[in-house]
Order: C-alpha cells, then sequence, then structure tokens
C-alpha cells in the first residue's frame, strides 16, 4: 500500500503544499500546464530552490501579471485587485467550467466548500453569501486546484498526517489583526477532529487553505507512523521568517510503501451509504454511480430488491471513507430522486496492493494491479481493465487476450487433452 504522509510539524499552507509535491518530483511546468487548464490568466508559477535553517527545499511563487501589476506572494501590493474578493459560487463555477480532470474538480471544490462552511460559521452567513478574501484571491486558487491535481497525480492509496502545529502570535487578515489560529483554522480543526500543537512558533504557521487540504485529504491523523519504505520525499519552504523560532517554516511529505500485512491492524475506519431508488431509470442509476466513484467511493454497486406495494426497485450502495462521506451523500442527493441515505459503519481490511506496469510484447504496456499473494487459489497480479479494453480497440478482443493472458494458448493445449 502506497502511503502519503504529511509531516506538518512546521504547519502547512497551500504554497508549502505545492511546493513540496514539486519538490518530490512534480513537475513544476506540467503543474502550470493542468492548471492552465482553469480558463484563468494573469499569473505563472515559479519554483525555486531555498533553505531554511540549513535544510534545502522548494519554494514556490504564484506571480500575479494584471492591471494591478506583478506582485509576489506574501506582499501588501495587490489585496485590493479586482481578483481579490470572490463569492463561493464564483469559485465553484470557474472549476466546474475548467478542463482538470472530474477527480481534481471534486478535490477542489470539496477543499473549498470546507473553508467556505468554516467561513460562514465564523461570521454567521450563509455558505452562498461568504466573500473570500485571502482564499478568494488568484494565487490561492491556484494553490488549492494545485494541491487536487498533484494528489491525483501521485495516486496514493492512502493519505495520513501528523499533528499539525498551528503557530502562535497574531495574523493580519482581511477582517482585522487576528489571533493565531486564524478562526476559520480553529473551526476546521474542531470540525474535522484534527489534532493540533499550539505556540510552537511565534507566527501563523496553519493557513485555512493549508488545513482544509489536510481536512479534505487525510484519513487519519497520528504520530505514531507505521511500518515501510520511503520510496520519496519533498520539502516546501514557506514564506514566514522563521529566524526567531524554534520550529522552522516547512513543510515534509513523504511517499512510503507500507509492509503491513493487511491483518487487524491495518483496518480502516469507513462507511457504508445506501439507498433505495424505485423512480429512477437504469441510465440515471448508471450516471448516480458514476458521480459517487468521481466524489471518491472506493466501491459503489446496485442490488434488485422488492420495496412494499411489490415495486421492483435498486438498492445503491457506496463503500466510503468518513472523510468523504459528506462529498459522497451530496452526490447520492444531486444525482438521484432519494429521499433518505443509511449510513453503516464498518471496517475495512484491504490486502495490500499496487499498480506496476507491463510489457506484453509489440512495444505495447498495459498496467496491472498488483496484490499479496494470500492464497494459492488466487493470483497476485490482474491487468487494469480499461487499457484491456484500450488494447482491444486496436488489435481485437482474442488477440489482447492472447497476449495480456495466453488464452488461445491455453485453449488448444485443453483442446488436445
Amino acid at each position: 500500500m502506497r502511503i502519503l504522509y504529511y509531516d506538518c510539524f512546521g504547519g502547512i499552507s497551500g504554497d508549502m503544499n505545492l511546493a513540496a509535491f514539486v519538490d518530490m518530483g512534480v513537475d513544476a511546468e506540467w503543474l502550470s500546464s493542468e492548471l492552465c487548464k482553469l480558463g484563468i490568466g494573469g499569473w505563472r508559477l515559479e519554483a525555486s530552490k531555498a533553505s531554511t535553517r540549513g535544510i534545502f527545499g522548494t519554494r514556490i511563487d504564484v506571480v500575479l501579471e494584471d492591471s494591478c501589476s506583478s506582485h509576489k506572494r506574501g506582499s501588501a501590493h495587490g489585496a485590493h485587485c479586482h481578483h481579490a474578493h470572490r463569492t463561493f459560487a464564483d469559485i465553484k463555477s470557474i472549476i466546474e467550467k475548467s478542463k482538470i480532470s472530474k477527480r481534481a474538480k471534486s478535490i477542489s471544490l470539496d477543499i473549498f466548500e470546507k473553508i467556505a462552511k468554516a467561513e460562514s460559521k465564523v461570521h454567521g452567513k450563509k455558505v452562498s453569501e461568504v466573500h473570500f478574501h485571502e482564499v478568494g484571491a488568484l494565487d490561492s486558487i491556484i494553490d488549492i486546484v494545485g494541491a487536487a491535481i498533484c494528489a491525483e497525480k501521485i495516486g496514493a492509496d492512502k493519505v495520513v498526517s501528523s499533528m499539525v502545529e498551528l503557530g502562535g502570535g497574531t495574523v493580519k487578515c482581511a477582517h482585522s489583526v487576528m489571533p493565531v489560529p486564524a478562526p476559520a483554522v480553529a473551526e476546521i480543526a474542531r470540525a474535522f477532529e484534527i489534532p493540533c500543537s499550539f505556540g510552537g512558533a511565534k507566527s501563523e504557521r496553519t493557513t485555512p487553505t493549508g488545513i482544509a487540504i489536510l481536512a479534505s485529504l487525510c484519513e487519519s491523523f497520528s504520530d505514531s507512523g507505521f511500518k515501510g519504505k520511503i520510496l520519496s520525499g519533498g520539502i516546501g519552504i514557506g514564506h514566514r521568517s522563521d529566524e526567531n523560532d524554534e520550529v522552522p517554516n516547512f513543510l515534509r511529505i513523504r511517499l512510503c510503501e507500507s509492509s503491513d500485512s493487511g491483518g487487524s491492524e491495518n483496518s480502516e475506519k469507513m462507511c457504508v451509504l445506501e439507498s433505495n431508488i424505485d423512480d429512477d431509470t437504469p441510465e440515471m442509476l448508471s450516471l448516480l454511480c458514476e458521480r459517487l466513484f468521481e466524489a471518491g467511493a472506493a466501491d459503489v454497486w446496485q442490488e434488485p430488491i422488492v420495496m412494499k406495494k411489490g415495486r421492483m426497485a435498486s438498492k445503491v450502495s457506496a463503500l466510503v471513507s468518513e472523510r468523504l462521506r459528506e462529498r459522497v451523500m451530496e452526490e447520492f442527493f444531486k444525482n438521484s430522486t432519494t429521499l433518505g441515505i443509511r449510513k453503516i459503519s464498518v471496517d475495512r481490511f484491504a490486502v495490500p496492493r499496487k499498480v506496476g506496469v507491463k510489457n506484453i510484447g509489440g512495444g505495447e504496456k498495459i498496467r496491472v494491479k498488483i496484490a499479496e499473494k494470500r492464497s494459492s487459489l488466487r493470483g497476485s497480479e490482474k491487468a487494469e481493465f480499461d487499457d484491456v479494453k484500450k488494447l482491444s480497440s486496436k488489435i481485437g478482443i482474442r488477440k489482447t487476450l492472447e497476449k495480456i493472458y495466453g488464452v488461445e494458448k491455453t485453449s488448444h493445449k485443453n483442446s488436445k487433452k
């Protein structure tokens, strides 16, 4: 199992998160090209090597180029530019109309929604009435959508985080000078039960963007660690001065391969969301299942059932981690006629697995799912069906099966017997 681990001893912000991904190996030019799919201009991404306390990593700047002239992150100049204030509806429209992947859209909107709900509670407004300031600025949109794109690119099976350092002192927000943590940070940490440490630094170390990214991506928070090997790592250097602090201002992330065997110590708390639906067409139910997968469900299935008055219906179920429960429930209501959803808490015990690439000859390669072999009755390797389907459209299904599984050769041998 591939685990992405956030080491937030120095806090986390949107730019530190992007910088850590780039430092770990995500190509900055590729990331810029993906972000261009948002369809908004007036910016460019700058990645540079930087250091703090003798530790080298990467620093990210979103340089804005518009009528307000250029400025880099952290400067007060440009704070009143026309792009600085946006509503959640404005941001949602930008993301939904963009050409980024469906998965990246889903993660991005989830992060923004978490911030919107926190701000609405802090300021006593409806979510639709919340006007973003710092988070509505263009550079923060880049941070959040970039986080979603990078998370999808890394493709970890699980994301976990350490305790999060929030910092101390005060921070200047759009409304006034506020004590650290900023109200939205404190609300997100409370709502998602994120373990935090306070006062380790004399400045703000975790921003609303940073903690919302963790709340959206991470399945658990623990300093107890896990067994495995480090595949790669990255360090994102922050923009805060840390000369007078004991805690340096950087974020460290690591991609690890867990050696856990899939026993009880590797169980995962999840839930099953299910609904009985008797007035949707098969086409609508198929679309619903697709939307549930896009929202992050680990598995989705349908069962034929008979409801009261003898009506044939379908029970649609989704296996989902607790952190994604609200997002998946929303898709249930948006994409079906259901009036209610049941939630059942479950433990999932998963066999460790990873995705590899197999050369099948003729210059053709396919992805394969490789799982720990648990018994002699099941193989440990299976071709990714999407790749099988794509190859069959080029050379035909029979040749595809022969290349991957040796089906035709095997059938000939059996016929001779």
